[in-house]
């Protein structure tokens, strides 16, 4: 019953709100008691969908008057900065906002939400790092919908933008390119880093080369670790002659580094592949090769999931999004040993 009500209100084309049969007629129509119909009502109500009033009977909302909620971002204080995360929450805002709805960042474990704040939400996008299994358990415990950001090992759905695939393409290009000696810049957004690291391994290993070859090197956000990190990877011993740069900011200062304090020619004798496509970055020379993961946009449809799922009670499923080859001009052959 559940279900039919919730796709007939659904697929009525209808503005205003219109009456639904009295609690006698559904339980000679479906066939079941008055008390499962009464619980089918209050879940229909519970989502939004339906409101009752005493003596005049049961309504479903039209578009107009439909009840939406907020949408939480459940974030560690630590990830609050992360750009692409930002873009993320952007774009769950515009779309919430044209729905009159908004977004609550949430950095305390679901376990310490109140009620009220419960109950004023659809669903829940939770960015999985420092984050458990038990705060997933309360989420579903509580029939809140969730969609998790990038790879992690917690179960559930998830946000994924192509960068585990991209990271994969990338390194097989390089190895076509005769490149063997790669190397990694990262550290920036260490829970987005996960997808990508997982991308270039299984490069390596379906060409037969060893994942742990691939040294890594740091960067944690400062200024002056980025530009100390760059250096480390130029004064490797031996230096690597294609570094995957996960973040166009450290592509950017290693290209830097590497021209103007090594002398060194990119991509002659260094090739630099980066992810993280920034507009700011677009005109730098030589142009990075780059990927660009389009999470604004993902965002927006994360939002109508979320909410879909809320109105609905189906259950939430991996959202899947195509990142963009932007071919700059830092990645060529190997030089020669």
């Amino acid at each position: 019953m559940v279900a039919f009500l919730t796709q007939s209100i659904l697929a009525r084309d209808s503005e205003t709100a219109y009456a639904l049969p009295s609690e006698h007629e559904l339980c000679r129509q479906f066939r079941i008691s008055r008390v499962t119909v009464r619980l089918a009502l209050g879940d229909l109500e519970n989502r939004g969908l339906i409101y009752r009033r005493h003596g005049k009977g049961t309504f479903a909302h039209g578009k107009a008057s439909r009840i939406y909620r907020n949408i939480a971002v459940l974030i560690r204080s630590s990830q609050v900065e992360n750009r692409s995360v930002a873009e993320l929450v952007r774009g769950i805002s515009s779309a919430q906002r044209e729905i009159g709805c908004g977004v609550m960042l949430i950095g305390l474990s679901p376990d310490g939400w109140r009620p009220e704040v419960t109950n004023s939400l659809s669903g829940v996008v939770v960015c999985p790092w420092e984050v458990s299994a038990p705060d997933l358990t309360i989420l579903k415990d509580r029939r809140l919908p969730f969609i998790m950001v990038g790879d992690s090992d917690l179960p559930g759905p998830r946000i994924i933008v192509g960068q585990r695939d991209a990271a994969r393409r990338r390194t097989e290009e390089l190895l076509r390119l005769g490149h063997r000696s790669l190397a990694i810049f990262a550290g920036l957004n260490p829970g987005l880093d996960v997808s990508k690291r997982r991308g270039v391994h299984e490069a390596m290993t379906a060409a037969g080369l060893d994942p742990a070859s691939v040294r890594e090197f740091p960067a944690w956000g400062a200024d002056g670790t980025i530009f100390s990190g760059a250096q480390a990877v130029l004064d490797a011993n031996p230096r690597p002659t294609a570094v995957l740069t996960f973040d166009d900011s450290l592509g950017s200062m290693l290209s830097f580094k590497a021209r103007q304090f090594s002398n060194l020619r990119v991509p002659g004798d260094l090739s630099i592949a980066s992810f993280h496509e920034w507009p700011l970055l677009a005109h730098v020379d030589p142009a990075l090769t780059t990927v660009r993961f389009d999470f604004f946009a993902a965002g927006r449809q994360v939002a109508g999931a979320l909410n879909r799922a809320a109105v609905t009670g189906e259950p939430m499923t991996d959202l899947h999004f195509d990142p963009t080859y932007v071919e700059g001009a830092t990645v060529g052959p190997a030089p020669p040993r």
